[in-house]
């Protein structure tokens, strides 16, 4: 546990939980939640599931009618055939990763990770003794790696790259002729592609098995169809892997929740949910503009917009280097919560900070006025 860091938004989260205990008005632009409820038809299968009785262990790859059902899923959204056979349903996207790092690296061997990045991607590496290898990217660049810079890594030993497309905390898109070409590495390649749906650029997120069946996807319901608690995700992997990833399955987890697994069928089968999801959508950009022209407004400097996720990743060289402290004192002094830069990375990520615009519109002016006042601009 030596190496493991915290996850310092749920510790700003928890010091601003207290602080509205203590009878404070915090803005919450720290945690990446939507504050929208699960589509209704996710509500109604909740409910019929816990009265049709579905309370059991299902299949440890998860119940065969999901599986089905993001196969099916995959083949209308991106036009990919996958078996049903290659789907593996895990406790939301952490049970994913978990097992795709158990199954394909040893003691010792290095995943590439960028960084920024998420960063519990290098936590899940040192919890099972593998070795993190960050990989600096930057706004200049769209906050997406160099080639140059992962043919780098692969002479130094890297034994498979994990890559997400929306980012986060950035919003950066992988452009697809860059992820074909990270697809045909002669290493495994993990591509986290969560925040698939919530795009904001005319260019629509590319899915890894467009370019190769050898790939891991890992994807899921918490973002897209807010339904963060109900802890479904998948791993999408080649044959050889089911295996290992079902053997990982029955012993970490046994299997997924089965009321929620119940609720992922509708989530992706039913036409509802996705024009619920396109209305979130629409509002994840109105907040999107509202949020970056507000933090430029007061000073802080974006070279990248994002064009996906629900974040805005910020510059605030202009007003401190050191973010850690800034993010405390902005909670402490103007009552709001937002999430260091250092959580994301040690790549210059000092003097950033990542806002999430998953509040209503009306709560992100009221930030951006508590900052400019306790800014004095």
């Amino acid at each position: 546990m030596e190496p493991i860091t915290s996850f310092i938004v749920m510790d700003i989260l928890e010091a601003a939980l207290e602080m509205e205990r203590g009878g404070a008005d915090i803005v919450h632009l720290e945690v990446g939640e939507p504050d929208f409820p699960p589509p209704r038809a996710v509500i109604d299968a909740i409910c019929k599931a816990a009265r049709d009785g579905h309370t059991h262990y299902t299949h440890s790859l998860g119940a065969l009618r999901l599986r089905e059902a993001v196969a099916d899923w995959y083949r209308r959204t991106y036009g990919v055939p996958v078996a049903p056979e290659c789907v593996i349903i895990t406790p939301g996207t952490s049970g994913a990763f978990l097992s795709a790092v158990a199954t394909l690296l040893d003691k010792g061997d290095k995943l590439l990770l960028t960084d920024p990045g998420y960063p519990c991607y290098p936590n899940f590496a040192r919890l099972l003794c593998a070795e993190p290898h960050l990989l600096r990217i930057s706004s200049a660049e769209g906050f997406v790696p160099r080639r140059d810079a992962v043919l780098a890594a692969l002479d130094q030993g890297v034994k498979a790259v994990l890559i997400a497309s929306p980012a986060n905390p950035t919003g950066a898109l992988i452009p697809p002729d860059l992820l074909q070409w990270l697809a045909s590495l002669p290493v495994p390649l993990i591509s986290d592609e969560i925040y698939h749906g919530l795009i904001y650029a005319d260019e629509p997120a590319h899915t890894a098995l467009e370019f190769s069946g050898d790939v891991i996807v890992v994807n899921g319901l918490s973002k897209r169809l807010a339904m963060t608690g109900l802890r479904i995700g998948w791993a999408i992997v080649p044959p050889e892997l089911v295996r290992p990833f079902q053997k990982l399955n029955q012993n970490l987890f046994i299997c997924a929740d089965s009321i929620s697994q119940q609720a992922a069928i509708p989530a992706l089968t039913d036409p509802s949910c996705e024009e619920e999801v396109r209305v979130m959508v629409k509002t994840y950009d109105r907040r999107r503009k509202a949020l970056i022209d507000g933090l430029r407004r007061i000073g802080f400097k974006l070279d990248y917009e994002p064009r996906g996720a629900f974040y805005v990743f910020a510059d605030i060289a202009e007003y401190s280097d050191d973010g850690y402290r800034f993010a405390y004192r902005l909670l402490k002094e103007a009552k709001v919560a937002a999430t260091p830069g250092i959580d994301f990375g040690k790549n210059e990520t000092n003097h950033f900070l990542r806002f999430a615009y998953t509040i209503d519109e009306a709560r992100i002016e009221e930030g951006i006025s508590r900052i400019a006042k306790w800014l004095g601009v």
